[in-house]
């Protein structure tokens, strides 16, 4: 993907929203909960991106609203966003699915009533909600079939390094003008990354869980990043990098990638373990038909 510059924002609750609903990891509202609502009308057509000239993918999907309207995300996008989880946990996916596609454009709302129901939930179990309801779409335009398949691999402990934590306290850090512009009235997501690959991205945190930094390391890393740092508090920091490891970038004008600046600029470490993760394997799976 190149061209333009991509921001995502990834606050607490949108994490929540990016988290999979699976057995031995639901929460007390997740095993207390049970999701039912759906998608009055739904659109889903491929879209068909200059790859060459570069493209931009968005996607919009408020907690509290009915609304989805996603922009050239291809099917792991889609399916992240339905399940939560990361690229390396999807298994058997089909032939027609590659590396550079399909994608999709997708719309998707409700009526009144339902979103009525979601502005009166809390911010988890409506992220229930619209993964039941993205979920439904799915299972109805795709004729996806899943299971869930636990498996024992590599991942990444986040823990404080040597010398101590380089965090400032939530809410010390106050917002750029850029960001004053960027979101105006806006809560300024607690967590959110800019940039665009040339130099590298930057994750720009304002009262950040430490929980919340290590589900968007996961997502850049590959393979689960679980904390175990034992910091219980909010943050605000500012980190840049390139890539992930070493063999990331040798350009001396980009940032440093990712298993350095944790450490240098955070003062956290990302240490190699072993530890159980959870697969989302792909039972069937179709190409949508035109709408």
């Amino acid at each position: 993907m190149r061209g333009g510059v991509f921001v995502a924002a990834i606050a607490l609750s949108c994490a929540s929203a990016m988290r999979a609903q699976q057995p031995a990891t639901k929460s007390a509202t997740q095993a207390a909960y049970v999701p039912s609502m759906t998608f009055d009308v739904a659109s889903v057509r491929e879209s068909n991106p200059d790859l060459a000239s570069g493209f931009s993918v968005s996607f919009v999907n408020p907690a509290h609203s009915s609304l989805v309207r996603l922009s050239n995300n291809d099917v792991p996008n889609l399916l992240a966003i339905a399940y939560g989880v990361h690229r390396p946990q999807i298994v058997g996916l089909p032939d027609w699915v590659g590396r550079f596609g399909p994608f999709f454009n997708v719309e998707a709302k409700s009526g009144e009533s339902v979103d009525e129901r979601l502005a009166k939930l809390s911010d988890e179990q409506a992220w229930l909600e619209k993964q039941h309801m993205f979920q439904v779409l799915l299972a109805d335009r795709f004729q996806l079939k899943v299971h869930w398949e636990t498996r024992e691999g590599p991942i990444y402990e986040l823990v404080v390094a040597k010398n101590g934590p380089k965090l400032h306290p939530g809410g010390s850090m106050a917002p750029t003008p850029e960001e004053i512009k960027n979101f105006g009235d806006r809560k300024i997501p607690s967590l959110y990354q800019r940039g665009n690959g040339v130099k590298g991205y930057e994750y720009l945190c304002h009262e950040c869980s430490i929980e919340s930094l290590a589900v968007a390391l996961t997502g850049q890393m590959g393979t689960s990043v679980v904390d175990k740092t034992g910091l219980t508090g909010t943050y605000d920091f500012l980190l840049q990098y390139h890539g992930r490891g070493p063999d990331a970038s040798d350009d001396p004008t980009v940032w440093p990638p990712l298993l350095t600046a944790v450490p240098d600029q955070l003062g956290l470490k990302m240490q190699p373990a072993k530890g159980e993760k959870q697969f989302l394997v792909i039972d069937h799976i179709e190409r949508p038909s035109a709408n």
